[in-house]
């Protein structure tokens, strides 16, 4: 069977409105223009019923956006002079591109059609004043917002397309980037973590203020990128299993007034962690070298594989209390290098500044180049105070650090940093829009600062 393309689909649609009799289609505009409020409100209490829908519907600052949003959206759709007849297709792509980015189920948005259709039916039912045909003023709401859902469809199926060909790419990436090193850095994080329970025990320390596996280097390096990296891989289930049981029995044993209790614990955490990095050994050891999604200069992780890991981050923090920051770093003055230095210079600053930002982070962290001279953090599990105090930090850190531009220069380098808290909004693309207003105030603000959005 073959589809039809949005071509086809703008055709028929342009056809559809220019066989429909201009005073039918003044009469659906006027009642549209008349109810929009009460059809857009209809239309969320519906769908905040369903628990899938609910799931993306329920965040405060999505149904603020989301009301005013639909009754615009009806009223540019019934209107019966358009400007731009193109413009109004595009805008239907739009929605269907951010649909697909947000992963909202196909079958939730045609059924938000269907519930609109029957709030407008019963609306011109009750209030239909045309002396045109009820019955012909329906199937024409019904043919034209039909038109707008397969145009949303086709924009959503290319869109699920290329995001699922990007997430396999970033699943065998992310398996396969400097493997050696990644296991000697997870394994010394691992064995860090124990070793320092180990003294803390020793020394009689509080273990209840102890921090969690799952909240150590490790633990953040394996829930925020080895699981989904690995996704399927029988051993991630048992190693999840005993980070589960050291965290919650273990750790809770070593609190224990009985000594036979506590010993047994600590053997139990130590044969744990034995486990843990033989079977991360295993798995690590299927991969192999790939270099696409990687700066080459700078060696941080490049554009292609954000959308996966924000909508990753997203998801992890909708199914649990944790949040991430997002942090836009840009090299200030750093034209100004260029063009005194050199380019040579410029690109020996910006693999220096860039060895900071890496060495900064944590190991469930990303770090991004974006283009240029501006980086990106997502700075997992974390809160406001602390990715401010982490961003101020980070700055500092650059500040006081002199970069070599050539051989016999030294030069003094800052950054903007704009910083968001993801808010809870699905779409991660208005957390990137705060963070990148952020910035600018930063910028604009004099430079070498932190500003909060």
């Amino acid at each position: 069977m073959r589809y039809k393309d949005k071509n086809q689909l703008a055709t028929e649609w342009r056809t559809l409105l220019e066989s429909t009799p201009m005073a039918l289609r003044q009469a659906v505009e006027a009642l549209i223009e008349q109810h929009c409020a009460h059809f857009a409100d209809h239309f969320y209490s519906v769908m905040l019923e369903d628990p899938h829908a609910s799931l993306f519907l329920s965040n405060d600052q999505v149904h603020q956006r989301l009301n005013p949003s639909m009754q615009r959206w009806l009223s540019a759709m019934f209107a019966v002079e358009l400007a731009d007849f193109d413009a109004l297709v595009v805008h239907q792509e739009k929605i269907g591109q951010v649909h697909a980015r947000i992963d909202i189920p196909v079958n939730l948005v045609l059924n938000g059609a269907r519930q609109l259709k029957q709030a407008i039916y019963q609306q011109m039912k009750a209030t239909f004043d045309s002396p045109l045909s009820p019955g012909d003023a329906s199937v024409y709401v019904s043919n034209h917002i039909d038109m707008a859902m397969e145009i949303m469809s086709h924009a959503y199926s290319v869109a699920s397309d290329r995001n699922a060909r990007t997430e396999e790419a970033y699943k065998l990436f992310s398996l396969t980037q400097s493997i050696g090193d990644e296991r000697e850095r997870q394994r010394s994080a691992l064995l860090d973590w124990e070793n320092t329970l180990m003294f803390a025990v020793a020394a009689q320390q509080e273990i209840a203020n102890f921090p969690r596996l799952a909240n150590s280097e490790f633990g953040l390096w394996y829930f925020h990128k080895a699981c989904h990296a690995f996704e399927g891989a029988p051993e991630i289930t048992t190693i999840s299993r005993h980070i589960q049981q050291v965290d919650s029995e273990w750790l809770k044993a070593l609190a224990s007034e009985d000594t036979t209790a506590r010993l047994r614990a600590l053997s139990d955490i130590r044969t744990a962690a034995r486990t843990i990095i033989m079977l991360l050994d295993d798995v690590l050891e299927r991969a192999s070298g790939l270099e696409a999604g990687r700066d080459s200069l700078t060696r941080l992780l490049n554009r292609k594989f954000l959308s996966v890991v924000l909508n990753r981050e997203v998801e992890i923090a909708r199914h649990s209390d944790k949040r991430f920051a997002l942090l836009m770093v840009d090299i200030d003055h750093f034209k100004s290098i260029n063009d005194t230095h050199g380019h040579d210079a410029g690109d020996s600053v910006l693999q220096q500044v860039a060895s900071i930002l890496d060495r900064s982070t944590r190991g469930g962290d990303y770090v991004f180049r974006m283009g240029g001279e501006e980086f990106l953090i997502v700075l997992v599990d974390t809160d406001q105070d602390g990715s401010r105090l982490f961003a101020e930090r980070l700055r500092q850190a650059v500040a006081k650090e002199p970069m070599l531009a050539t051989a016999d220069t030294l030069l003094n380098v800052t950054v903007s940093v704009g910083l968001t808290l993801h808010d809870g909004h699905p779409d991660y693309q208005r957390s990137m829009q705060r963070a990148d207003q952020a910035l600018y105030q930063a910028k604009r603000g004099g430079r070498n600062r932190v500003i909060v959005q």
